[in-house]
């Protein structure tokens, strides 16, 4: 009988450490979807935080990359991306204006600590 009694005990602490570790992971998972949900919202914030800070200018160029911008019935609408090269690497964003064609040439503002964090200069 007290050996019964053993080896339930036994058993509740392995059910205990279970049910703790998988408390703690849905804790942390919360956590984490949250904190994505807050980035998610406010990044553009933070990126144009970043920039208005400290950015540097560098020419880009409109390559053939479309950006659509809405669902259109007869025409779509739509942007052209720009391409720039910095440290061996291509870095890409949306020129977020119609009148650009293949091929012309924008300013770029990017941060040098990230230059994924990039935005057509505003003139």
């Amino acid at each position: 009988m007290t050996q019964k009694i053993k080896q339930m005990g036994k058993n509740n602490k392995k059910r205990n450490s279970t049910k703790l570790i998988k408390d703690r992971l849905y804790i942390l998972m919360c956590a984490i979807i949250t904190l994505f949900v807050i980035f998610y919202c406010f990044r553009l914030k933070v990126y144009n935080f970043l920039l208005d800070s400290d950015s540097q200018l560098i020419e880009a160029r409109i390559v053939n990359e479309k950006n659509i911008l809405g669902k259109g019935i007869i025409t779509q609408m739509y942007t052209y991306s720009y391409k720039f090269y910095i440290k061996e690497e291509y870095y890409t964003g949306d020129s977020r204006d119609q009148k650009y064609k293949i091929n012309d040439t924008i300013k770029v503002e990017y941060w040098p600590f990230w230059p994924g964090i990039n935005r057509p200069k505003n003139k």
